[in-house]
């Protein structure tokens, strides 16, 4: 019964996080997909290739579901929110589930809360981010290998491929989770091969059909020159730091100390433990996305690493419920909850990264923006003469969903001189900081707005 209700409560708030966020448009790469899905919409399912400038490679399993759910339910801001629910709730029943296999009463109920209140899946949760399409399917691959369902496995884990690239090299992950569990148990390497051959088959077959109509797979050659272009080994090192960054942030910290200290104490011990499946469940997954991302140049994000997260959560209850005193389990808990509450509203410096679509402190930019939309109809300034840089150069054709296209200008590596108005807020992780210093200290200021943490500003060219 105990278990019922922390299941329905968890369901409750999420569906009230939706409902919260039913006003709140695309954001960052969100609007890539979103623009795929428009296409798809407009010109139907005839080609499958997305638009050159949001192509990634991957197959478009996200932009293909928005567009089925606008087909059935109208195109709109409100039903892309909830269409995205399901996969929310599998989330949530499908972490409960692994949850349960390794934790009892109290601890349980820990990892839950502290899914509920884990800051990178609850922004991508309101940002309606793809990462929540790979977070279920490998959640529901995982479960499965578990249990030796084959044929769910293979689904869910073809599914997991078709998600994105990164859920590829996470289903990749899931192979290396596999052999090393059955070789934990029998010392011997033998897998069914089966499960892997219908992911294998419809990646082959999507890299065919890619590459005879673009002529790449994988690397696009509108992106190898930056994103994807492969790094020098002290860039790889730079990469490394930032990736140890990005895990630790928002108040994890505390999360991979308790976890390292502990891990080490109850091995020592040679405790009996489920602990070791868990810990190859967390690593496995964390290590491989690390072969795949530190040779490119691709910016590290947080939600990248959800799944790392989610994995943190459930070792560390582990931890927690080998611990005798009732107190003790309750006061650590505590700190770790604060400890990610509080994680959604660390700032760093502007030239530093925040990881603006992976904590809370985003969410006032999304009316500040309109805010500063309307003042510049008011004041009927050409929207043309405007130059500014992601994320505010998003389309609202593609991020609200309006009929008419209505953006600002893009100032990729600059120059703003270029422009009669240059629009700035710090949700932008410039790669022209020293130019829009110049811009804010010789530039006249002609509007600013600020709420939370977030401000957007604009100046005008004296």
């Amino acid at each position: 019964m105990q278990n019922k209700i922390i299941l329905f409560f968890s369901f409750l708030f999420f569906i009230l996080l939706t409902l919260f966020s039913i006003r709140i448009p695309f954001f960052w790469d969100g609007v890539f997909f979103s623009e795929t899905a428009v296409q798809f919409y407009k010109n139907g399912f005839g080609n499958l290739i997305p638009p050159i400038e949001t192509d990634t490679g991957g197959f478009p399993l996200y932009s293909i579901f928005l567009t089925l759910g606008w087909k059935v339910f109208g195109k709109s801001l409100l039903v892309s929110h909830f269409i995205l629910l399901p996969f929310l709730l599998g989330i949530v029943y499908q972490y409960f589930i692994l949850a349960k296999r390794f934790l009892i009463n109290q601890s349980l109920l820990f990892a839950m809360l502290l899914l509920l209140i884990e800051p990178t899946l609850m922004t991508q949760s309101v940002l309606m981010g793809y990462d929540l399409c790979v977070i279920f399917f490998f959640l529901w691959a995982i479960n499965s290998l578990l249990v030796h369902k084959t044929k769910v496995y293979s689904l869910a884990l073809t599914l997991l491929c078709l998600s994105s690239v990164r859920g590829s090299i996470l289903g990749c992950s899931l192979l290396i989770i596999d052999i090393a569990l059955n070789y934990s148990k029998s010392r011997n390497l033998k897998i069914k091969a089966i499960p892997y051959l219908l992911p294998f088959l419809f990646i082959f077959i999507w890299a065919f059909y890619h590459f005879q109509n673009i002529g790449w797979f994988f690397f696009s050659p509108e992106r190898e020159n930056n994103h994807e272009k492969v790094l020098p080994l002290s860039m790889m090192f730079r990469q490394l730091f930032f990736i140890g960054w990005k895990i630790a942030d928002f108040g994890r910290i505390a999360q991979w100390l308790f976890l390292f200290l502990g891990s080490y104490y109850l091995l020592k011990k040679q405790t009996k433990t489920e602990l070791p499946t868990v810990l190859k469940m967390l690593f496995i997954p964390l290590i491989t996305l690390c072969l795949f991302m530190i040779p490119l140049a691709n910016p590290i994000g947080h939600k990248y690493f959800i799944v790392v997260f989610l994995m943190l959560n459930i070792a560390i209850c582990c931890l927690i419920q080998q611990i005798q005193n009732r107190k003790i389990q309750i006061i650590i808990f505590v700190l770790f909850f604060i400890s990610l509450f509080t994680g959604n509203f660390w700032l760093y410096p502007e030239r530093l990264g925040n990881g603006w679509d992976s904590s809370l402190k985003v969410i006032p930019y999304f009316h500040l923006k309109e805010e500063m939309d309307e003042f510049i109809k008011e004041e009927k300034i050409d929207i043309k003469q405007i130059g500014t840089q992601f994320p505010l150069i998003a389309d609202k054709k593609y991020s609200h969903l309006i009929d008419s296209s209505y953006y600002y200008n893009n100032v990729w590596s600059g120059p703003t001189s270029k422009y009669n108005y240059f629009l700035f807020t710090n949700v932008i992780n410039s790669d022209i900081s020293n130019q829009i210093e110049e811009t804010k200290n010789t530039w006249q200021l002609i509007k600013s707005l600020k709420s939370g943490q977030v401000y957007i500003s604009l100046y005008k060219k004296k």
